[in-house]
């Protein structure tokens, strides 16, 4: 019987960190389902589904906390199959405007209050081409639930870019 395991990984990046994540999983048995990893401010960090014979499992655990020479924080959770989801749309969102403290509590307040479920978050800062200003730009990819109506999305969004002078598309995401 196999397992899936959520894995949280964080710490100093350096050249082969996933080659090595990668080759205790596959010495466990393991197979690296799917992961989102990124390298931020000279930091590495991921979250990873690995699936692994129950019987290896806490072998596996041991040995990713013990890679000393990984030097990475690790946090595991046992991935439970979800029940069955109602039906729900998948939209993303394009934001781009000035920055500004507060931007992203903002944005997420407004979903929440649609009760939107956020997939990906992609954020940064940079720096205008003509004007040297710092421009906010946002990817986020989320689902909502069916009975939501786009045009009820829509305007709060539009309401949103109102208030914080950003421009905001809404794209609704191919299933």
């Amino acid at each position: 019987m196999k397992k899936s395991i959520v894995i949280s990984v964080l710490g100093n990046d350096s050249p082969g960190l996933v080659k090595s994540l990668s080759k205790i999983i596959v010495a466990h048995d393991g197979e690296w389902i799917e992961s989102r990893m990124a390298s931020l401010a000279g930091k590495f960090a991921g979250i990873l589904r690995i699936d692994l014979p129950a019987s290896k499992v806490r072998d596996f655990q041991i040995a990713l906390q013990n890679a000393e020479d990984l030097g990475l924080s690790v946090i595991f959770e046992e991935s439970v199959p979800s029940q069955r989801t109602p039906v729900q749309n998948q939209f993303e969102i394009e934001l781009i405007g000035q920055d500004q403290p507060g931007i992203v509590h903002k944005i997420s307040s407004a979903l929440a209050q649609m009760n939107a479920n956020v997939d990906e978050l992609h954020t940064e800062v940079v720096e205008a081409s003509m004007s040297g200003e710092s421009l906010f730009k946002a990817d986020i990819k989320l689902h909502i639930a069916s009975d939501v109506k786009s045009s009820e999305i829509r305007a709060l969004l539009e309401e949103l870019a109102n208030e914080l002078i950003v421009d905001i598309e809404l794209l609704e995401a191919d299933a």
